[in-house]
């Protein structure tokens, strides 16, 4: 893979999406075997990691992110953290420990809310644009106590520590990179407070022209790749697991009005059509089958439009989740095309 993306696969769900919104039963040692695969796979193929999500439907992105460790050698979890589900000390300590006991480290994707139904089932009903308030106290906390060697004090408007001491103590190169999801203002104020990777999910290529790259080549971007040695292979694939799905669009109409995510309206406004073969296509999203767009195409093809994104500076890309190991194949030929693609743009740079 290209030494300077970081680029993550994400973990299958314990519970996956359906349009029924009724509960689908998954035999736990199956799930736990896909974690296992899907960790392997990712690490044979030259990922950087895999996202873990987390909601209240699913199991614990923690036991989880364990078990890659424990499959793994050198991949890295991002588990996905909502402060609603833990105080800041207890997943200090579990990062500290993690890092203590497996050498190795574990990145973090912040996250603010979404459905609002899994955070009021909670009793967090803060409005949108002060949970970002309230998420940027509790990383800033965390992140105090994962990197003071000393006794740690944090006087917050939400959380507060007095003269705490982080054992284990966590090594420099240990300490998570810290990434958020959003598009919302108070969510990229946040992002840029923390220093985090800003995630935005890919819109259309042509909406960013006249865009200048980001000086610091630090954006990240989310979509899925259904890539194959020719376009005609992979719409036979992509049509195949995504076909026309009415009540899906219902479904995904419903969420949409549930939602009070900045990227899920924003997605859903896009003009692009689900029916012609673009490169950039949102069907899955649409039909309630994902919530990323996706990239479809030859190799070829998807390594071209991939390059443009990059070159805007989306180094850290998050894929969505894969279905078997061609897949992970396939998206590994596509990077490195790109990569090819990219090294013949700065040799004309410079030439």
């Amino acid at each position: 893979m290209i030494k300077y993306l970081k680029i993550y696969a994400t973990t299958p769900e314990s519970e996956p999406q359906n349009i029924s919104m009724k509960r689908v039963s998954i035999d736990g040692k199956d799930y736990y075997n896909k974690v296992i695969n899907t960790a392997r796979w990712s690490e044979v193929h030259g990922f950087e990691g895999t996202l873990i999500y987390s909601n209240n439907s699913l199991a614990d992105g923690w036991a989880i992110a364990q078990v890659v460790l424990e499959h793994t050698n050198h991949l890295t979890p991002l588990v996905a953290v909502n402060p609603v589900y833990i105080r800041p000390y207890a997943l200090a300590k579990r990062i500290a420990t993690i890092s203590f006991m497996y050498g190795r480290r574990v990145d973090i994707n912040w996250i603010a809310g979404g459905f609002q139904g899994d955070l009021v089932s909670l009793g967090e009903e803060t409005p949108h644009d002060e949970r970002y308030d309230k998420l940027f106290d509790y990383a800033s906390l965390v992140d105090g106590l994962l990197k003071t060697r000393r006794l740690h004090t944090h006087e917050g408007k939400y959380y507060n520590v007095k003269n705490v001491l982080m054992r284990p103590e966590i090594p420099e190169e240990m300490i998570p990179i810290q990434l958020i999801s959003g598009t919302s203002e108070a969510g990229l104020a946040t992002a840029e407070k923390l220093g985090a990777v800003k995630v935005k999910y890919a819109k259309p290529i042509a909406e960013y022209e006249g865009i200048e790259p980001d000086e610091n080549f630090n954006l990240g971007v989310r979509f899925g790749i259904i890539a194959r040695e020719t376009s005609d292979e992979a719409w036979e694939v992509a049509n195949e697991r995504y076909p026309d799905d009415m009540k899906g669009k219902m479904a995904h109409a419903m969420a949409t009005k549930a939602s009070d995510s900045n990227w899920h309206k924003d997605l859903s406004k896009l003009d692009a059509s689900d029916d012609e073969r673009n490169v950039y296509w949102l069907k899955p999203f649409h039909t309630y089958k994902t919530f990323c767009p996706y990239l479809v195409g030859s190799h070829d093809e998807v390594a071209a439009e991939l390059a443009k994104y990059v070159a805007l500076g989306h180094t850290s890309i998050i894929l969505d989740i894969m279905q078997e190991e061609d897949d992970f194949f396939h998206c590994r030929q596509v990077f490195e095309t790109v990569e090819l693609i990219l090294q013949k743009e700065l040799k004309k740079h410079f030439a």
